[in-house]
């Protein structure tokens, strides 16, 4: 997992989303971006700017923005990070909307390290052969407070 510069919440938060809608628009705008994070577009382009400022992204006014490759790296970082948060919360069993909201506010303090333990257990849990019954054994878990009768 690359590290990332240390940014804010809110910068980070802006080049997740323009590499979102680089990715599935394949361009970045200014109304889009405002839209997708529900703020002004003054406050994207005083965003942008910064970001511009930072070597993340190229930008001149009135034209599409552009992550920059160092700022495509950064981006992508920050969605596998968002993306390992909430695979892992969805696996045990955190509905999907509430764990994207809890990814999103995790992805912002947690360690590299405790992200990447978190990542390692979701992939050995993909591949342990008795993941599904560990996993309905803790279902239960949560759902009763106590183990499953043994059979």
């Amino acid at each position: 997992m690359k590290t990332i510069p240390r940014l804010s919440q809110s910068v980070e938060d802006y080049l997740e989303t323009m590499y979102c809608l680089s990715r599935d628009k394949g361009e970045i705008k200014v109304k889009d971006i405002s839209q997708a994070l529900n703020v002004k577009p003054p406050s994207v382009v005083e965003a942008v700017q910064k970001l511009s400022q930072m070597g993340l992204v190229s930008y001149q006014r009135y034209r599409e923005i552009k992550l920059t490759p160092e700022g495509r790296q950064v981006a992508e970082a920050i969605k596998e990070r968002h993306t390992v948060l909430e695979d892992f919360l969805n696996l045990l069993g955190v509905g999907v909307e509430v764990a994207g909201d809890d990814a999103c506010a995790m992805e912002h303090v947690l360690s590299k390290s405790t992200i990447c333990n978190l990542k390692s257990f979701a992939e050995f849990m993909e591949i342990y052969p008795y993941a599904s019954q560990f996993m309905d054994a803790f279902y239960h878990y949560h759902q009763h407070g106590k183990l499953p009768e043994e059979k």
